[in-house]
Order: C-alpha cells, then sequence, then structure tokens
C-alpha cells in the first residue's frame, strides 16, 4: 500500500471512528432517566428478560402495571431505556398543548429510531397539506379511488374463480400504495411501476430497517445501522425517488407556461402552493420527494393494517357480511353500485365495523403518546422533562364507558346502534377522536389523516364484499391471534385469507 493510500484509509477510518464516538456519547444523553414512580417488574434480576418482555408482550406488561399501579404513573424497561406511561385521565392535561410543545409526531418518530431512518423529518407545509387541502377535497376524489382501487384488484389479484389463498400483506401494499398515490401524485402517476415500487419499498425498509435496529442496544446503533440492509438503502431510496419524480415536475412546469394548462389537484400542487405562500426558499424537489415518501409510509402501513385487521375479523365472523353488502347495495342503488362523496357518511353498519375491529386490534397499545418540547407539569404535579416520551395506555378495555356494553366481546354494530340516537348521530364515527376513543390520538396533535384513512379503509372494504367471498383457510376456526412489536399491534403475517370471486346474478 503507497503512502497516499495509506493516509487517505487512515482518514477515513479516523473520520468513521469520529463520528461513532460522537453518536455514542450523543445515544447516552438522550437516554431515559428514571422517575421517582414505581417500575413494572422491580426487583427482577434478570433486566434483558423485562426488555423482552416489552419487545414481545408489551400488553400483558402493561396490564401487570396497570392492576399492580392503579391509575398512577408508573415506568418500564425498554431496549431504550425506561420508558414512563400515564393512566388515560392524564390525556385531558396533555390535550391543549401545541405540537411545538408536546409533539405526537415526535414521539412516534423518536419510537421509531426516525434519525436513522429518516421519518423524523416533520415539516409545517406537509402537515398543512394533509390537515387543510387533503380534508377539504377527500370528497372530490372518491370516485377517482375507487377506480384505482378497482384497477388494481382487476390486475394485481389473481382471478380467484375459486377458492385461491391470498397473502393480504403483500397483496394490500400495493392496493393502498396505488389508491393513495392517486391523491398524492395524481394520475397517471399514480399507476407508474417505479414510483409506486420506491414508495412500498422506503416504507417497508423504513418500517422493517427501524425494528431490525431496535434490536441492537443503542449505543451500537451508530454502527449496526450500516449492516441492517433495509436501513443502508434508505438514503438510496429519497434519490431514486426524486429522480422519478423529477420527470413530472418537469412536465408540470413547462404545462404551467402554456396559457390552457390547468391546476392539478393533487397533494404536489397543495405543497408547492404552501411552500410558496410561506415564502420557503428551501423548498425544492427533493425536499417534495421527502415529503411524499414520509406522507406515503404513514398512509400505507396504518391503512393496510387497519384493513387487514378487518378482514380477518370479517372472515372469522361471516354473520356480518351479508348485512354489511346490504348496506352498501342500498346506498348505491341509485348510482349503479359507485360511490358518491356523501355516500361514505352513509354506510354507517360498515363504520361501526371498522372502529369495533379497531377498537379490539388497534395500531397500539399506547396510541396517545407525547414528546415533552417543553417542561411539562401534569395536574397531579409530576413534572415532564423537556425531550422526555410519555405514553397514555389506551387498551384498557375495562374503562370503557358503560353504556358500550360488554367491552370484551366483540359487536360489530355497537357503534351503529349507539349512533341510533339523534343526539348521537354524529359522534361514535371510525374518524372521531374523544377521550374514550384515542385509537387516532386526542387533542390538539391528534392523527391529521384519520379522514383520508376512513375513506380508503371504506372503498377497499366495500370493493372486496361487493366482489369477492372470503374465508380462513381450513383448520382456522378463530381469529388468528395479534403480534405485538413493542406496543405496535400487528395482524398474523403467515395467515393466508381464501378469496373466491362471487359469481354475479344474470338477469
Amino acid at each position: 500500500m503507497d503512502r497516499m493510500a495509506f493516509q487517505i484509509l487512515w482518514t477515513v477510518a479516523t473520520l468513521a471512528i469520529a463520528v461513532v464516538v460522537r453518536n455514542v456519547i450523543t445515544t447516552y444523553f438522550r437516554q431515559s432517566k428514571a422517575f421517582e414512580v414505581p417500575t413494572v417488574g422491580e426487583g427482577t434480576e434478570d433486566i434483558n428478560a423485562l426488555k423482552r418482555r416489552y419487545v414481545h408482550e408489551a400488553d400483558s406488561l402493561l396490564r401487570e402495571g396497570y392492576e399492580k399501579f392503579k391509575n398512577n404513573i408508573f415506568q418500564v424497561v425498554t431496549p431504550d431505556g425506561l420508558r414512563v406511561f400515564l393512566p388515560r385521565k392524564f390525556a385531558h392535561d396533555l390535550k391543549p398543548f401545541k405540537r411545538h410543545e408536546a409533539s405526537g409526531m415526535k414521539a412516534l418518530a423518536d419510537r421509531h429510531i426516525g434519525h436513522y431512518t429518516t421519518i423524523d423529518h416533520e415539516s409545517d407545509i406537509m402537515l398543512g397539506a394533509i390537515k387543510i387541502d387533503l380534508n377539504r377535497n377527500l370528497g372530490n376524489f372518491v370516485g377517482d379511488v375507487q377506480h384505482e382501487v378497482a384497477h388494481c384488484f382487476e390486475t394485481q389479484f389473481p382471478p380467484c374463480d375459486d377458492w385461491t389463498p391470498i397473502d393480504l400483506h403483500d397483496k394490500l401494499l400495493r392496493v393502498v400504495a396505488q389508491a393513495s398515490a392517486r391523491i398524492f401524485v395524481g394520475y397517471p402517476m399514480c399507476r407508474n411501476e417505479e414510483w409506486l415500487e420506491c414508495s412500498t419499498k422506503f416504507a417497508q425498509d423504513a418500517m422493517i430497517g427501524g425494528e431490525k435496529l431496535k434490536q441492537w442496544h443503542p449505543w451500537l446503533r451508530p454502527i449496526a445501522q450500516f449492516f441492517i440492509p433495509e436501513v443502508t438503502r434508505i438514503h438510496n431510496d429519497h434519490r431514486q425517488a426524486f429522480q422519478i419524480l423529477l420527470s413530472e415536475l418537469e412536465k408540470r412546469s413547462k404545462e404551467s407556461e402554456s396559457t390552457e394548462s390547468t391546476a392539478h389537484c393533487d397533494m404536489i400542487d397543495w405543497m408547492q402552493l404552501r411552500a410558496k405562500k410561506l415564502g420557503d426558499k428551501s423548498f425544492n424537489g427533493k425536499e417534495l420527494a421527502n415529503l411524499q415518501m414520509l406522507t406515503a409510509t404513514a398512509a400505507i402501513h396504518t391503512t393496510r393494517l387497519a384493513i387487514i385487521h378487518a378482514i380477518y375479523d370479517l372472515a372469522a365472523r361471516p354473520e356480518y357480511i351479508e348485512p354489511l353488502k346490504r348496506e352498501i347495495d342500498e346506498v348505491t342503488k341509485d348510482s349503479n353500485g359507485t360511490f358518491r362523496k356523501q355516500h361514505l357518511t352513509m354506510i354507517r353498519k360498515l363504520d361501526s365495523f371498522m372502529k369495533e375491529s379497531q377498537r379490539l386490534n388497534p395500531p397500539s397499545v399506547a396510541t396517545f403518546q407525547r414528546k415533552a418540547m417543553i417542561p411539562i407539569e401534569l395536574s397531579n404535579g409530576f413534572r415532564i422533562p423537556a425531550g422526555t416520551i410519555v405514553q397514555c395506555m389506551t387498551d384498557m378495555l375495562d374503562e370503557a364507558p358503560a353504556e358500550w356494553g360488554d367491552p370484551y366481546s366483540f359487536d360489530g354494530f355497537r357503534f351503529y346502534k349507539l349512533r341510533s340516537n339523534p343526539e348521537d348521530v354524529n359522534k361514535f364515527q371510525f374518524s372521531g377522536t374523544s377521550y374514550d376513543s384515542m385509537q387516532f390520538g386526542f387533542g390538539n396533535d391528534a392523527c391529521p389523516g384519520r379522514f383520508f384513512a376512513s375513506n380508503q379503509i371504506k372503498i377497499i372494504l366495500a370493493y372486496i364484499l361487493a366482489n369477492y367471498d372470503i374465508k380462513f383457510e381450513d383448520g382456522i376456526v378463530d381469529r388468528p391471534k395479534n403480534i405485538m412489536f413493542e406496543v405496535n399491534v400487528l395482524a398474523d403475517p403467515t395467515v393466508n385469507v381464501l378469496f373466491r370471486k362471487q359469481r354475479k346474478m344474470v338477469h
């Protein structure tokens, strides 16, 4: 090895060591500190056993803490240090804080180690485009999304002339991605194979890569990230997204010069207009591509998972299928089976079924979470230092109001019946948030995309109900048990559901 090559190698090695040391020191000072509250499993000699319990049995671990320290704050041991959990009642204390004071998105990003997976990128442009522009225009996209869903099932699903096993985790990934892309990047970009592959790949790389990296000790993650394929691919995913999006942006730029050009109604246009309105000079094509990837990731994972949970519940309880189909047929009878924008608010039985499925199979057993961006003092005097993540236990079913009925049984029309009271007709909706329903969060920083998710799920489930018969494979009698990964509730990915195309009656 010549002297020049040796110097270069030595410089690179020194820089690499410096980066690792810096990250280790940063990680150390970012570790959560112990609070003067009880710890679940306190006195256990094997600390790693407690960490493993949190990873694989967080639901039972939190239940243990809930029953032992009733209505009191406690902490649990996690691979990332101690994590504070609050009784539901403290959600009222945190509800009024603005997101720059107590951030749900920052808490989520930290939980998924977003500084490695790039999902910790918060943007006022993205938030405004979702919270205002997307929600304002949702009704205008009902027909377009329904059309994309039909196209997806026709082109991506097998014929299903007879009972055919379907891997829902795989097939619905494409359906949700394309249906979402219709609003995010418009037509025909929403059918661009490269774009769909890139957005779904990034979503999987960010989530799976984050899960794999979390299995390493925090001090080792600065090094371990380079040995996890999904994490190493993430920055390339961003570069690829920009390259694919660039041609669309150039095409739109040329169109804008024409006197006959018309405005696009999609997330690309909304984000560009918001950046211009805010005078954000740093906003460019790369930033737009990054925000598109992040938006797609949020939409794909939560929506796909909710649909899979609902399909598992339908297959386990087939008695709900016919009433749901009749409701859809009745609502769409004057539009030849096609949804109009007002129809999605009229299919209340399906909305109720979705809400009940989500109540028993939430995305997380602690959906209300905040990262304190400023020091916060709760009503009982407990002080949350800036930088601390706290979560409320939102999956304690016995805390449900008495008028809801038995909280442990599955009643698909529970919320449909509750809405039959005239004063409650607009309550108990799938997309609604309240003290008793925090699946989408609660307060100022509740999920801004929940109305979008509700529409997507309804359209996809309605298509399945109208076109397929479904059942579990032989041997599966009860609904498959969920799998826990930390506080996340996942549908069993090893289960296939059998689909068969319905025989349409010819008159």
